[in-house]
């Protein structure tokens, strides 16, 4: 599938595929059956290896990620990387593992050449 699209002229991946994801019912199929094609259809470059869960939210619903297990037991109370887990006050966020963000910033690289 090919999206025709106009020039995203910087537009961020993640704003693209809000907006397709809504106007575009066609789009929004394949991102829920296949976000790898979905994504390349719009110019994202997504390494083989990394699984996605592209999820559109309901408005009855609250979600809660969690993030991964230590590999090693002896770390489970440890912060890795501050960045990854984040809280101030009543606010928290798990970001993502490092890996994954610079996967991200790959695929957004590769959404903006693509999409100038």
């Amino acid at each position: 599938m090919q999206v025709k699209t106009e020039k995203a002229g910087g537009v961020t991946l993640e704003h693209r595929l809000v907006e397709l994801a809504w106007t575009d019912p066609d789009f929004a199929g394949l991102l829920k059956s296949d976000p790898r094609r979905a994504l390349e259809a719009i110019g994202a470059e997504v390494s083989p290896d990394v699984k996605m869960d592209i999820r559109q939210q309901r408005p009855d619903t609250l979600y809660f990620v969690i993030p991964p297990l230590a590999a090693q037991q002896e770390d489970a109370g440890t912060v890795i990387n501050q960045m990854d887990l984040w809280q101030s006050g009543e606010l928290f966020c798990w970001i993502m593992p490092q890996t994954l963000k610079l996967e991200l910033l790959r695929m957004r690289q590769s959404f903006r050449r693509n999409n100038p």
